[in-house]
């Protein structure tokens, strides 16, 4: 489960989980795998241009299918980290960075391989571009034309290059985040209906009702009881 949405999965495989997305993994008892997180103010060398891209698959494909090779060239990489850090004396940075740059290369060309098999891509970056602008601006500016403004090109042409990546307008992009954001709230926060639509910029309680109501089909209170029934432990 990727923000609320599910997913079926066959191993082995590459997980893509940007920062700040709600996820579980229910797992079969013969399930084995490796986590690797790191701040986003991690220092990657060589690997930094790949971390971004790569991420900015992930609204595209949240799981990629990877070859016995591929996945052994995956773990003998995140052994060599685990082995970093255990040292005695401590990581040596750069070592750090060598080996998870080096792990992020890889696993953005394995998921240009598979997107390369039938997902539409955009090879300028707009839409990455796009998507880093959203995700840092999603509070406060919600017009395409702010947007289309920041990436020197026209709403229309924005709205073009986002429909033909995602299938789904910009507007409509712009709005999924902030519902998405309202969901996270609700679901992982002790805030109540009233301040998740301040915390959005929503000031008035019963519009924030409204719109949560057409967006996600139940009251706020209403989603939020459902779904921390279905996830509680």
């Amino acid at each position: 489960m990727i923000d609320l949405q599910h997913w079926e999965i066959d191993g082995p495989c590459l997980h893509i989980v940007r920062p700040g997305q709600v996820h579980q993994l229910d797992r079969s008892s013969d399930m084995q795998g490796a986590v690797v997180m790191f701040r986003g103010d991690a220092e990657l060398g060589h690997g930094k241009d790949a971390r971004a891209e790569l991420f900015g698959y992930a609204d595209v494909r949240q799981a990629i299918p990877l070859d016995l090779d591929r996945y052994r060239e995956a773990m003998d990489l995140v052994v060599l980290l685990e082995k970093e850090l255990e040292r005695p004396e401590g990581p040596m940075p750069a070592v750090m960075e060598g080996f998870l740059g080096n792990l992020l290369i890889k696993s953005l060309h394995w998921v240009r391989a598979a997107n390369d098999e039938g997902t539409p891509t955009d090879r300028s970056g707009t839409t990455r571009q796009f998507l880093e602008l959203l995700e840092k601006g999603f509070l406060s500016e919600r017009s395409v034309g702010h947007y289309a403004d920041r990436l020197a090109i026209t709403p229309d042409h924005l709205n073009e290059k986002i429909r033909k990546r995602t299938g789904r307008t910009a507007s409509a992009m712009i709005q999924e985040r902030l519902l998405l954001e309202a969901k996270r709230l609700l679901l992982h926060s002790d805030l109540s209906v009233k301040e998740v639509g301040y915390a959005l910029n929503m000031k008035d309680p019963a519009y924030f009702s409204r719109w949560f109501l057409k967006m996600a089909g139940s009251s706020p209170s209403s989603f939020r009881q459902a779904v921390r029934d279905k996830y509680k432990d």
